[in-house]
């Protein structure tokens, strides 16, 4: 059966979701419990692991340096969402040394013999979590595990301490029929449910009218369509859609929505940001 994720947040909402996270035993700013050293983001390159193109596929992201001047930094992987299992679940990749702004890159060659497994088994729909665990000149080292999600959350530090690489496969079209919801945070749907899903209007296009909202509870205003990248299954949505009319209040799409949908498995994944004035 085909899968679908609605994971949603409401714009009203200040909101930085961290899916799978669990707060550490540390938790405010390092000048709590001495100077300590992260990584701020400079810039997030390529998160997509081609599929159809494993020898030669690539993750980065560039990072610089906060608190104590950084040595090196160890970069980790784990299958799936974010864990602070690093004994059981963390596999380590390589040390890359610091040096100013540092551009951290891993290949899917290294992921999959970093996890014990062929590369070939990095199938598209699977995301991996990479870790970066900086060791300062003065000996210390500072990781999620050890920071804890109320600092290495939240927005406003900028900091890269984990990143995501997607694996990825061409969206070929051919989506429409009958999904099981896996995830719905705007609860129209329950796991196990089962919704319709058509194709189009466009070429690489997929519509969720009939998915949000559940008739139940509301009816459709506009087409709640999703575009897709061909060659990735990237799925963006366009924002300021009023895609549901609860009666006492619309439910209209806002920016930053992003996600995935992988012919190759038939799953839809999505994050949409949603305005839904009273909440």
């Amino acid at each position: 059966m085909k899968k679908i994720f609605l994971i949603s947040a409401i714009i009203a909402i200040p909101l930085l979701l961290i899916i799978g996270c669990k707060k550490g035993d540390i938790n405010g700013d390092f000048a709590a419990v001495g100077k300590g050293s992260y990584l701020t983001k400079v810039a997030i390159g390529n998160a997509i692991i081609d599929y159809a193109n494993l020898a030669n596929s690539k993750v980065d992201v560039t990072v610089k340096e906060y608190g104590s001047p950084v040595d090196k930094i160890k970069i980790w992987v784990s299958a799936g969402l974010t864990t602070l299992d690093k004994a059981g679940s963390w596999k380590a990749i390589k040390e890359v040394p610091y040096s100013g702004e540092t551009k951290l890159e891993v290949s899917a060659t290294e992921i999959a013999t970093a996890l014990g497994i062929p590369v070939t088994d990095l199938s598209p729909g699977t995301s991996y979590t990479l870790y970066n665990e900086v060791f300062s000149k003065d000996g210390q080292t500072h990781d999620i595990t050890n920071t804890g999600s109320d600092f290495y959350g939240n927005p406003n530090y900028n900091m890269l301490m984990l990143w995501t690489a997607t694996s990825v496969c061409p969206f070929t079209g051919g989506m429409a029929g009958n999904y099981r919801v896996v995830r719905d945070d705007w609860v129209d749907w329950s796991p196990g449910d089962i919704v319709a899903v058509t194709d189009g209007p466009g070429a690489n296009q997929v519509n969720l009218t009939q998915v949000w909202p559940n008739p139940a509870y509301g009816s459709p205003v506009d087409p709640f369509v999703v575009n897709v990248a061909a060659a990735t299954g990237v799925a963006t949505i366009t924002s300021g859609v009023t895609i549901g009319d609860y009666g006492s209040f619309t439910l209209v799409t806002g920016s930053g929505s992003s996600g995935y949908i992988f012919s190759c498995t038939g799953d839809i994944i999505l994050k949409v940001r949603l305005s839904a004035p009273p909440f």
